[in-house]
C-alpha cells in the first residue's frame, strides 16, 4: 500500500505542482503563450490513454503494465526537468501524462486483486485520500522549490519518489496466478483486443481539437485555414471513433460497450462532470498567474492563497461521501454542488487589482466548496446504473471526460486571453500585438512597455486574465443540466446486488427508476 500510495502521489502532486512555477517558467523560457500547453500536453495524454490502459490491463499482466506505466512518468519528468525550451517541456509534458493515465486506475486493479471486498473500500479511500492530500501539496511545494531552488526540481522530485514505488511495487507486489489466464491468446489477438484504430482516431482527433483551440483566435484568425483544416480533421476522426465503436468494420474490439453507450444517465453524469472539472482547472491554472504578475505575490505565497480552493473541494468531497452513504442517493451532492459552484464562480469574476485578501480567499472556498460537493457524484452514478460488468468502463470513462475537459477548457481560457489581452492592447501601444505577448513572460510582460502606458496596461492584463473565469462559471451553471436530469437512483445495497449477478443488478436499477418516474 506504500507503494501505491507513493504512486497516486506522484499523479496527484504533478497536476497542482505547476500551478505556481508557470510565471518563472514563462519569464526563463519567454513563453506567456504555451502557459496552457504545459498543462494541456499533460491532460491530453493523461485523458485520452485512459481506456487504452484499460484495455492493456485486461489483455497484459497487471504488474507489468503498471510499472511500464511508472516508468514512463519517470522519462516524463526526466524529459521536463532537463528541458532547455518550451517545447522540450511540453513534449516532457506529454510523455508524463501518458505514464500517468495507467498509475490510478492500476492501482485500483492490484487492489482489487489483493484486498478482500469487505476491506477494499478502506485501502481505496487511503489511495484517494494520499491523492488529495498530494494535491492540496502540489502548489505548496512548487512555489516552495520555485522560490528556494528552482523550478526543474518541481519535476525532478519525482524521479526519486517513482525509483521507491518502482521498488517496492517490484519486489513486494505479489499478484496472483490467475490474472495470467486471459492471456493465452495469441500477439495477434492481443493486439486486435486493444482498439487500436479506435484510440488512435480518438487521440489524433482529440489533438486536432486542442490545437484548434489553442491557436483560434489568437495564434491565427478563427476563419483561418489552418484552424479550419484542424477543426474538420477533429470532425472527421471523431467519425471514425463512432463508427469503430459501433460497426465491425476495422475490427470487433470495441471500447465503450454499448450498454454503456446507450445508457442516459451516464451522458448526463458525463456532463456534470465534464462542467465541474474544466470549470476548476481554469481557476486554478490563472488565479495564480494573476497573484504572481499583477499582485506582485512569490510562487510560494500565491500557493498559499490558492488553498482555500483546494482546501474546500477536499473537504467537501469528504463531507459529500458521507451524505450520500447517509441517504443512499448521490443527486443531493450534484444539486448542492451546483449551486455553491454557480455563487462561488460568479463571486471571483467581481475581483479586481483592489480586491482585498478576504474576498478572494472566501470565494475560492465558497467555489471550491461546490466543487467537492459535485465532484464525485458522476463516478458513483456509474457504480450504480451500470451491470457489474459494465461498472469500470464507466467509471473510466468519467474520468476520461473529467480529464479531457480539464484540458479543452484550459486551451479555452488562454485563447480567449490572449484575444482579450490582444485587442485591448491594439489601442494602447503598437507593440502591445501577438508577437510580443508570446516572446514574453508573465510577470515581465509590463515592463515591456513605456512607463506612462503601463498603468493601462497593468490593468488591462488584469481584466484580459479574470475573464477567463467567466468560463468557470458558465461550466458551473451548464453543470445543473445533468444535477437535474439525472434520474434518482438509491445506492443502498448496491454491493449486496453487485454480488448476486447482473439479473439482481438489473432489477433494482429498473425498480429505482421505476420509483423516480411513478413520482414524478
Amino acid at each position: 500500500m506504500i507503494g501505491l500510495c507513493l504512486a497516486v502521489v506522484l499523479t496527484g502532486m504533478d497536476q497542482t505542482i505547476l500551478a505556481t512555477a508557470t510565471t518563472v517558467i514563462s519569464d526563463e523560457f519567454g513563453a506567456l503563450a504555451d502557459i496552457s500547453w504545459w498543462s494541456n500536453a499533460y491532460l491530453l495524454t493523461l485523458s485520452s490513454f485512459q481506456l487504452f490502459y484499460g484495455k492493456l490491463y485486461t489483455v497484459f499482466p497487471i504488474k507489468v503494465v503498471y510499472l511500464l506505466a511508472i516508468g514512463l512518468f519517470e522519462i516524463g519528468s526526466l524529459v521536463c526537468t532537463t528541458a532547455p525550451n518550451s517545447i522540450a517541456l511540453i513534449v516532457g509534458r506529454a510523455i508524463a501524462g501518458l505514464g500517468a493515465a495507467g498509475i490510478f486506475s492500476g492501482g485500483v486493479l492490484i487492489t482489487t486483486k489483493l484486498i478482500p471486498l469487505s476491506k477494499r473500500a478502506g485501502y481505496l479511500g487511503i489511495m484517494s485520500g494520499a491523492f488529495g492530500l498530494a494535491a492540496i501539496i502540489g502548489p505548496f511545494l512548487g512555489g516552495a522549490l520555485t522560490d528556494r531552488a528552482t523550478w526543474r526540481w518541481c519535476f525532478g522530485i519525482n524521479l526519486p519518489i517513482g525509483a521507491v514505488t518502482i521498488a517496492l511495487c517490484g519486489l513486494l507486489v505479489k499478484l496472483p496466478s490467475m490474472e495470467t489466464t486471459n492471456q493465452s491468446t495469441t500477439k495477434l489477438g492481443r493486439l486486435a483486443a486493444l482498439d487500436i484504430p479506435g484510440t488512435v482516431s480518438l487521440v489524433a482527433s482529440l489533438i486536432s481539437l486542442l490545437i484548434a483551440l489553442q491557436w483560434g483566435g489568437s495564434t491565427y484568425p478563427w476563419d483561418d485555414g489552418r484552424i479550419i483544416a484542424l477543426l474538420v480533421v477533429f470532425g472527421v476522426l471523431a467519425i471514425v471513433f463512432i463508427a469503430t465503436q459501433a460497426t465491425s468494420v476495422l475490427g470487433k474490439a470495441s471500447t465503450i460497450p454499448q450498454a454503456v453507450a446507450k445508457n442516459r444517465d451516464i451522458w448526463f453524469a458525463a456532463s456534470y462532470a465534464i462542467c465541474i472539472t474544466g470549470g476548476v482547472y481554469v481557476a486554478i491554472l490563472y488565479l495564480p498567474v494573476w497573484f504572481q504578475a499583477l499582485r506582485g505575490n512569490s510562487a510560494l505565497s500565491s500557493g498559499i492563497l490558492l488553498t482555500p480552493l483546494i482546501s474546500g473541494y477536499v473537504v467537501s468531497s469528504v463531507i459529500a461521501g458521507g451524505l450520500t452513504s447517509a441517504i443512499g442517493y448521490y443527486n443531493p451532492g450534484m444539486i448542492i454542488g451546483s449551486i455553491l459552484a454557480v455563487t462561488g464562480s460568479a463571486l471571483l469574476t467581481t475581483l479586481d487589482l483592489n480586491s482585498g485578501t478576504g474576498r478572494i480567499v472566501g470565494y475560492q472556498l465558497l467555489y471550491g466548496f461546490g466543487v467537492g460537493f459535485g465532484f464525485g457524484q458522476p463516478s458513483y452514478i456509474a457504480q450504480t446504473v451500470l451491470a457489474p460488468d459494465d461498472v469500470p468502463i464507466g467509471v473510466t470513462l468519467i474520468t476520461l471526460l473529467q480529464n479531457l475537459s480539464a484540458s479543452i477548457f484550459v486551451a479555452v481560457a488562454q485563447s480567449i486571453f490572449q484575444g482579450e489581452l490582444r485587442r485591448r492592447l491594439s489601442s494602447t501601444s503598437p507593440d502591445g500585438n501577438l508577437p510580443t505577448i508570446s516572446g514574453s513572460g508573465a510577470s515581465d510582460f509590463i515592463s515591456l512597455f513605456p512607463s506612462s502606458a503601463q498603468p493601462m496596461v497593468r490593468e488591462s492584463y488584469s481584466k484580459s486574465l479574470l475573464l477567463t473565469l467567466y468560463i468557470s462559471l458558465t461550466l458551473s451553471a451548464a453543470s445543473s443540466i445533468g444535477a437535474i436530469f439525472t434520474r434518482w437512483g438509491s445506492m443502498r445495497g448496491s454491493i449486496e446486488n453487485n454480488n448476486k449477478g447482473p439479473e439482481k443488478h438489473q432489477a433494482r436499477r429498473e425498480n429505482n427508476v421505476s420509483k423516480t418516474e411513478s413520482g414524478s
